[in-house]
């Protein structure tokens, strides 16, 4: 069964405000590797270090319009979106990170600026930033070529943990934080403002797609103007060092935002009850290859469920998804599942969704 545009917006309101009466339930399609998902990123991205220069915006465009076919093809109830390419580090790189590519492995990481250990500094947002001019560009190119077919959405935004572990390098900013308190609040207090900054300002380029937002990755509309946040470096936290460092800066971000989606691994720490008692709109909940199945996640579900719609995504098994489906309740929930094709799409929503039509 196709379900329209129209009907999928309709749905996707309920959900965002846990009205709906069966469980949404859309896919994940093509590779999770941003480099091997969007092919035209061998065309001109350098294997080593990349600089705005490098990005060929339209280099991306005919992705954009294979996996939006690919999608439509699949069917569901969610709503592919395109966004400024995922595969960069676009925050870290406009505060001085070096970006490097690495076409092997399908992704990009980032590397400290030079000498930020001894000298740590957070500079002003500014709008003639090189790498925010080129987020610019890709967001004017691919509202021009969407013709509104698909919504641009917003593109990856990682949070004040992982831009600490970033500009520090990877478990530095622990050591850090334990030596230099001060330090490390005052920049996590500039990097939130720098975040907002960043975040408004991409928001102000997207065009309303049927009045809502769509994310760079997980296919889920929101109505509103809507932006997602992360924080997986907190998983290296305690909760006391979350809270003392990190959270009073996400309720900040949160309140200068329509509305906020927050995604989370289910890893060692997860700060979920700090989100559920917050103001964010929307959570979502990986289920990874070799992490815990979705039975085993029963209570963080719940917990959100009981306040927040929630969206389960990823390496889903269909017991998992029969699970889901037989344990959760349906209000708020939305699970998109990664398939391989979209035959297989097919034949799970027919199995699971004809249910709710019997």
């Amino acid at each position: 069964m196709k379900v329209s545009v129209a009907e999928r917006i309709e749905n996707l309101t309920d959900w965002f405000y846990r009205k709906n009466n069966r469980p949404l339930l859309g896919f994940y399609l093509d590779s999770q590797y941003p480099l091997y998902r969007y092919r035209g990123s061998k065309r001109h991205l350098p294997d080593g270090v990349v600089k705005p220069e490098d990005i060929v915006v339209k280099d991306y465009l005919e992705d954009c319009d294979r996996l939006y076919k690919l999608y439509e093809e699949a069917g569901g109830d969610l709503i592919w979106s395109a966004a400024p390419f995922f595969g960069l580090p676009w925050v870290e790189a406009s505060l001085g990170c070096k970006v490097v590519a690495n076409h092997e492995a399908g992704s990009t990481r980032s590397e400290p600026p030079e000498n930020f250990e001894n000298a740590p500094y957070i500079p002003d947002f500014r709008e003639d930033n090189p790498w925010v001019r080129k987020l610019d560009e890709f967001i004017f190119e691919l509202n021009k070529h969407s013709e509104g077919r698909y919504p641009v959405g917003v593109t990856l935004m990682r949070g004040i943990s992982d831009l600490l572990s970033a500009l520090y390098g990877g478990e530095k900013f622990l050591y850090r934080m334990l030596d230099s308190p001060d330090e490390v609040r005052e920049l996590a207090g500039r990097l939130a403002e720098y975040w907002i900054a960043f975040g408004k300002h991409m928001m102000d380029g997207l065009q309303l797609f049927h009045g809502g937002t769509g994310a760079f990755f997980y296919s889920v509309w929101c109505p509103g103007s809507t932006i997602w946040m992360q924080e997986d470096a907190s998983a290296l936290l305690s909760p006391d060092m979350y809270d003392k460092f990190i959270h009073p800066h996400n309720v900040e971000i949160i309140k200068h935002f329509e509305n906020a989606v927050i995604h989370f691994h289910p890893s060692r720490f997860m700060p979920l009850d700090r989100f559920v008692e917050s103001g964010i709109s929307a959570i979502e909940i990986h289920i990874d290859k070799g992490g815990p199945r979705a039975a085993e996640l029963y209570q963080q579900y719940m917990k959100v469920l009981k306040v927040k719609p929630l969206i389960i995504w990823g390496d889903l098994t269909l017991n998992d998804l029969e699970f889901i489906i037989n344990n959760l309740p349906h209000e708020g929930l939305a699970v998109n599942m990664v398939v391989s094709s979209p035959e297989e799409a097919k034949k799970i929503w027919e199995k699971t969704i004809r249910r709710y039509h019997e």
